[in-house]
């Protein structure tokens, strides 16, 4: 369905909506600024200022209707963030860290080791292949 601009302000502030029973009514407030809460079978609640008749009204629902709200950013990053590691700051002390664990269980200076993006190179010579192969 395709409305102007004009189209969905007549929807949301005219009296339009699903027509649902109402199946509870809290008053809320003190004399003479009385409001009800008024939950509908939906599970979506309207204030009004007038008390409805519990199990007998239907009101109209315009929740119901309302295009559903966009997630806020924050909830979108926080669902996923051990997926993505988005704020994880890059840590030299861990590459230093493997570089030296590899270099110690190969048996080879630090410095023949490279790591670039999670893959390990190990520069070796002749004599360190052969003790390597033995």
């Amino acid at each position: 369905m395709v409305c102007s601009q004009e189209g969905w302000y007549y929807i949301f502030m005219s009296k339009r909506g699903p027509k649902r029973l109402v199946t509870q009514a809290v008053r809320l407030g003190e004399y003479g600024q009385t409001r009800w809460h008024i939950e509908l079978e939906c599970g979506h609640a309207v204030d009004s200022a007038r008390k409805p008749k519990v199990n007998e009204d239907r009101l109209c629902c315009k929740t119901c209707i309302a295009p559903p709200a966009p997630a806020p950013l924050m909830e979108v990053l926080s669902a996923d963030r051990e997926d993505r590691n988005f704020f994880d700051p890059y840590d030299p002390m861990e590459d230093i860290r493997v570089r030296a664990a590899i270099a110690s269980k190969v048996g080879v200076p630090m410095d023949q080791v490279e790591l670039v993006n999670g893959t390990a190179t190990v520069f070796l010579d002749a004599q360190q292949l052969r003790n390597i192969l033995k």
